[in-house]
């Protein structure tokens, strides 16, 4: 734990230079005088971290509970003791606990719960899809049967109808040809006897 007289810059210290702490950044877990936070705001990946003033982190520098390890029930949040008296003022007690008993009670997590409906759902989902591809799969298949007999019984009635016309054109040749034979018959005869004469 640093020293309750003096906290030194954190980035003058690595120097060697001892240089007073005017805010304290709660993500690093280190002090900063002024010229020292203006840098370390200036810096895009540090720009969300939180600084608090050194008076406010004597307060809770000797408090024995990791800042990590503290969650709020309510909002289902894991939270810093920085913060819990501006952004927990509404929450009890017994709504903020330490992170070892919340991931003991981890399957009430509202977060959670809301995960494992959200895969239940997926998983319908794809059970769905799945059923519903074996399905297609059969249709395509009992289709291909289907139509293959259509084909079949088409092909049939088709060669059905062929010899059944085929027959009947065959008749009607057959007629007409021993029809025209009986006429030129006929007419053979008719020009016989004529010469005989």
């Amino acid at each position: 734990m640093i020293s309750k007289l003096t906290i030194s810059c954190g980035s003058f210290a690595y120097e060697d230079i001892t240089k007073n702490t005017k805010k304290w950044c709660t993500n690093c877990e280190e002090g900063f005088c002024g010229e020292c936070e203006k840098y370390h705001k200036s810096m895009k990946v540090l720009r969300d971290h939180k600084m608090i003033s050194i008076e406010d982190y004597r307060q809770i520098e000797d408090i024995s509970v990791n800042l990590n390890y503290l969650y709020c029930k309510k909002h289902d949040i894991a939270v810093c003791v920085v913060y819990i008296p501006s952004e927990h003022k509404s929450c009890s007690s017994s709504d903020v606990i330490s992170i070892d008993e919340a991931s003991q009670n981890a399957k009430q997590s509202t977060a959670l719960s809301d995960l494992e409906g959200t895969i239940s759902i997926t998983l319908d989902n794809f059970k769905h899809c799945i059923n519903d591809r074996e399905k297609a799969l059969k249709n395509v298949d009992q289709d291909e049967q289907i139509i293959r007999k259509t084909i079949t019984d088409t092909r049939k009635n088709l060669n059905k109808y062929l010899d059944e016309l085929e027959r009947k054109l065959l008749l009607d040749l057959k007629s007409k040809h021993d029809n025209c034979k009986s006429k030129i018959m006929k007419i053979f005869t008719h020009l016989k006897q004529m010469e005989k004469k």
